[in-house]
């Protein structure tokens, strides 16, 4: 989700990201790169990733992106991009995944909304691809109450007999604390369309965004990557956790 690239009012330093729309305006190129850490139980620190995204907006209306952080987001487990740590610690390969963004402009004003489909490349060798579609938006409740949603289809393009459609619906309750200070608690749901009951996941975490001028952002979050899904036999539900640092660039 693009929530962290384009402000919509004149305050300095790059101030009230609550306010930014779901995309870039015209000429703004912008990178998003996350730092994940898996932090679940015994296996802290296996994985560590590097996920870069590359988003430019074309048009006023038109933004296209380079993406790794897949269908959730800042919400994806560590793993994605660039695996640092080894096939011994969480990383079987050093990159094995990939995707191409669209995101299109639809409405404006206090609930932007955006049709947005991407394709992922989810594994090179076995190929795995996912072409998702949907819809971005955002709704202002007030000056610093927001709600950003990214639900999306992913269809499998190949190997549908292992590999699944999915739903993946990403959730952001932003708050505005300070000026330069945006609360976000972070949750949705996934699973595959086949056996969603046996499959879906809810994650909850927390994150914070701070603005340090109006072409940088930094954040972290913490997260439960399955607080409130269905749990795999011998996993507890605060057993699978993850850390994330974000770094923004806007240009």
């Amino acid at each position: 989700v693009a929530d962290d690239e384009s402000p919509v009012s004149d305050e300095p330093a790059g101030q009230y990201a609550g306010l930014r729309d779901v995309q870039g305006p015209a000429g703004m190129l912008s990178a998003r790169l996350v730092l994940g850490v898996n932090m679940s139980s015994g296996a802290v620190g296996e994985p560590i990733a590097i996920a870069p995204d590359l988003h430019y907006g074309v048009t006023d209306r038109l933004q296209l992106g380079l993406v790794h952080t897949g269908p959730m987001g800042w919400q994806a487990r560590p793993g994605v991009g660039l695996c640092l740590t080894g096939k011994d610690n969480g990383c079987p390969k050093v990159y094995d995944n990939v995707g191409f963004d669209v995101m299109f402009g639809l409405a404006a004003g206090s609930a932007p909304l955006s049709a947005h489909a991407s394709l992922f490349i989810d594994s090179f060798d076995p190929t795995t691809t996912h072409l998702a579609l949907g819809i971005a938006g955002k709704l202002h409740f007030s000056d610093t109450v927001g709600l950003l949603y990214d639900p999306k289809i992913a269809i499998a393009l190949d190997s549908r007999e292992t590999n699944k459609d999915a739903i993946y619906v990403p959730l952001e309750l932003q708050f505005q604390l300070q000026p330069a200070t945006l609360l976000k608690v972070l949750t949705g749901i996934s699973g595959t369309t086949s056996a969603f009951g046996d499959t879906y996941q809810v994650p909850l975490g927390i994150g914070v965004v701070q603005n340090l001028t109006s072409h940088l952002d930094l954040g972290a979050r913490f997260s439960f990557d399955n607080l409130l899904g269905v749990q795999p036999d011998g996993v507890g539900r605060g057993d699978v956790r993850s850390f994330a640092l974000l770094l923004n660039i806007r240009s």
